[in-house]
């Protein structure tokens, strides 16, 4: 129990999160529509997902934002608008909450998921089936805008539902991987981040998660705690890929070479290998000196002691992007 203390303590104290993405701080868009009022709609069955669009009933293309582990709907907030401006139908579909209990402060929101264990993949067929009440959403025309663990929940979703038309995908990983919480600090190595249909998903265990939380604010390496997990068990990994040839759709891909989160430009070379296998397209945006905080269009430099790369090239990528991302949506979305 000391050592269980311990460890959560050093995790709250180093804000240590695995692939966080989304929650950058928001910074005017530079392919931003002018600012026009934004309807927004709670959607029943959903806690906290809301529905944003422009005002009357016109049926946009639907883009689902699914944000890192950071959690909870900031990441929601920031591009629901945002998105809903350029035409879309936008949903902010907040699917975990962190909760670590006693040892850091509350969960925004108590009623979702608290661990990132058993994420259920299924809820985005369940959520296209509720978009059909709502006029303003074409069902259709129907994409996903993910980051980090989002670009996994993502990636994992499309290769399942043949009706999901574009991803984007910042970030990415080509594996599922093991999932963590208040319950797993004893545990490790033993549950998914992800299921389907009400099963776990087969995943690739980490290497030194809790060592890495006990080693103290922003020591945890993390791109090295993926790598070495994926090293030591070659033998899970067909198991644990995620199978993207099953995805016949629109797919980009934006990642870092210097992402310290994880290795999302080996992930993303990995993803379009398994593509290009089955005679698949990819669109994809790796820059070199970046990092994992890559998400908007802004071109101003931010900091992000998690993201790797620098504030300077991340802006750059940022900036370089944003109006290639915005275009692979409008194209495959047929806005």
């Amino acid at each position: 129990m000391i050592r269980h203390r311990a460890v959560l303590a050093l995790a709250v104290s180093a804000g240590l999160t695995l692939g966080a993405g989304l929650a950058a701080p928001a910074r005017a868009e530079p392919v931003q529509a002018a600012a026009q009022a934004v309807v927004e709609t709670p959607i029943p069955g959903f806690p906290h997902a809301v529905l944003y669009s422009l005002p009357g009933e016109e049926a946009r293309p639907v883009a689902v934002i699914l944000a890192g582990a950071d959690g909870g709907d900031e990441g929601g907030k920031r591009f629901g608008p945002i998105l809903a401006r350029m035409g879309y139908a936008t949903v902010s579909l907040p699917y975990y909450s962190p909760n670590w209990g006693e040892y850091a402060p509350p969960p925004q929101y108590p009623d979702l998921p608290g661990s990132f264990i058993d994420i259920r993949i299924d809820q985005i067929g369940e959520l296209r089936e509720a978009l059909k009440a709502f006029p303003t959403a074409d069902v259709e025309r129907f994409g996903l805008f993910a980051a980090s663990k989002g670009s996994e929940f993502a990636l994992i979703a499309a290769s399942r539902y043949s009706w999901i038309d574009a991803v984007v995908a910042y970030t990415p990983s080509d594996l599922v991987w093991e999932g963590w919480g208040l319950e797993m600090v004893e545990a490790e190595g033993t549950r998914s981040s992800f299921s389907f249909a009400g099963r776990p998903l087969a995943f690739m265990p980490y290497r030194g998660f809790v060592e890495g939380l006990m080693a103290g604010p922003g020591k945890a390496d993390l791109r090295a705690i993926h790598e070495n997990g994926r090293a030591d068990h070659p033998e899970r990994e067909a198991a644990a890929r995620i199978p993207v040839e099953d995805y016949p759709g629109a797919l980009m891909l934006i990642a870092g070479g210097r992402d310290a989160q994880w290795n999302s430009a080996r992930q993303a070379q990995g993803i379009v290998a398994a593509r290009e296998k089955a005679g698949l397209k990819t669109e994809t945006l790796i820059y070199p000196e970046a990092g994992h905080d890559l998400v908007g269009g802004d071109g101003g430099p931010r900091s992000d002691p998690r993201s790797g790369g620098t504030p300077e090239a991340n802006a750059t990528a940022r900036l370089d992007a944003w109006p290639r991302i915005t275009a692979f949506l409008a194209e495959s979305l047929k806005l």
